[in-house]
């Protein structure tokens, strides 16, 4: 059940003369959506730290996490990672679609969680058109990411939301710099860095969305 605000005593006092509109009503969508977040989130990066022990050449400089999807050592590491990330990125897109938010922040959430089980589906290494389809949908899921990045920054205007959104910039730009074919071999730590950034940046939205305020007369019971 939703906590309501009661309101200030100064607010109380100016009764008389002016009526209050709004209140503020706290919302548990936020906490439950930032639990399922950082547990989602934990189980994410742990595969990709033991997908980068399992198997850290040179090839994942290259072609960065989808290396790992490719392999069979470290195929099921990738696939509990995407799996249980997808999830709970849908499972808070449904959280946080009841709250007072941007309607691209929940569409993107779940851009993302449908595009990681999709970029297994298309292994880059099986000829031009599953290469073509994985670096697609690779770049829906990142422009999806760095949406929901870009509007926590224009909607916190905080340093911890500036933080998140660079960090996740500096990934984005680090990964699009190391394309196979130039020669600068960092797309492993960039699509990293990237992530850490993503992450920060949802579970920063679950501090800053809030639920609708509502108006006191939707507030006070309606007598028989």
């Amino acid at each position: 059940m939703s906590d309501v605000t009661p309101p200030s005593r100064s607010s109380s006092r100016r009764g008389c003369d002016s009526k209050v509109d709004h209140v503020i009503v706290m919302s548990p969508a936020s906490l439950h959506a930032r639990h399922v977040l950082l547990a989602t989130q934990a189980v994410f990066f742990v595969c990709v730290a033991l997908c980068v022990a399992v198997a850290h050449r040179g090839d994942a400089e290259i072609y960065g996490i989808s290396y790992y999807g490719v392999h069979a050592p470290t195929l099921p590491f990738v696939v509990i990672g995407y799996g249980v990330g997808a999830l709970g990125l849908w499972r808070t897109a449904k959280y946080l679609e009841l709250l007072d938010v941007p309607a691209v922040l929940p569409v993107g959430m779940r851009v993302v969680a449908t595009g990681l089980p999709t970029l297994l589906i298309f292994p880059y290494n099986h000829g031009s058109f599953f290469n073509w389809a994985h670096m697609t949908v690779g770049t829906v899921i990142g422009v999806s990411q760095m949406s929901i990045g870009t509007f926590l920054l224009v909607r916190a205007r905080r340093l911890s939301a500036s933080v998140a959104f660079f960090v996740q910039l500096a990934g984005g730009v680090l990964s699009a710099v190391s394309l196979p074919d130039w020669g600068f071999n960092h797309m492993l730590d960039g699509e990293i860095i990237f992530e850490i950034g993503f992450s920060w940046c949802v579970i920063l939205w679950t501090y800053v969305a809030q639920s609708p305020s509502l108006t006191v007369s939707q507030l006070v019971p309606r007598s028989s």
